[in-house]
């Protein structure tokens, strides 16, 4: 399939059917996600690979009670690094320069004064694993299997239940199988909805 048509193929479903991925499938999704460019090329998400049927309900539970994430025959725990604290950084780091362009001093301060740091360096990462994971979720479609993005998630509770060390944390899970469901059709903007050339005109 050429990337394109990956693309057109690519849906999201809730509903899987109990067939299991073979492991050369999924060494191949995680191929794809270790391919995936990274800020700086710092590299900092991970992915569990989760099969276990009582760990699997568990994490729906801690993602408001979603039972069917557990029916995927594998989760994808999406996770980051989060031990980089902006806080903590020179003035200098390039880190710093950048989010002070692209947020301004005044917010900068304000969450470097944050008293929970956790919650600062969580929302800093929030979005680290989304490109190596939509890599998996693109691999998956190239072999008619599909996926879902949870981010309706406890972290602290999905961290606990993966039993992830102080500087790891869950964002998402990506429930991902052969699908059992027709997802209806879905309304797409046209180019010209979603494109301007040079200046908004």
């Amino acid at each position: 399939m050429k990337v394109l048509d990956v693309m057109k193929a690519r849906r999201s479903v809730r509903k899987f059917k109990d067939t299991a991925i073979p492991d050369k499938i999924v060494n191949e999704m995680l191929e794809a996600a270790r391919l995936a460019p990274s800020p700086g090329n710092a590299q900092s998400y991970m992915f569990g690979v989760i099969k276990d049927q009582e760990i699997k309900e568990r994490l729906a539970r801690a993602a408001g009670g979603q039972m069917w994430i557990a029916s995927a025959p594998i989760v994808f725990a999406c996770c980051a690094d989060i031990s980089w604290d902006i806080a903590e950084q020179p003035e200098d780091d390039f880190g710093v320069i950048v989010n002070k362009l692209r947020f301004n001093n005044d917010f900068l301060n304000y969450l470097c004064e944050y008293p929970d740091p956790k919650a600062r360096v969580t929302m800093f990462e929030n979005g680290t694993s989304f490109i190596p994971a939509e890599h998996i979720f693109l691999v998956a479609a190239s072999y008619g299997i599909s996926a879902c993005f949870v981010g309706y998630l406890d972290i602290q509770e999905a961290n606990k239940i993966l039993n992830l060390p102080e500087h790891i944390s869950c964002f998402y899970l990506l429930p991902v199988g052969y699908p059992d469901e027709i997802p209806c059709e879905k309304y797409l903007k046209s180019i010209d909805e979603l494109v301007f050339y040079d200046q908004w005109k």
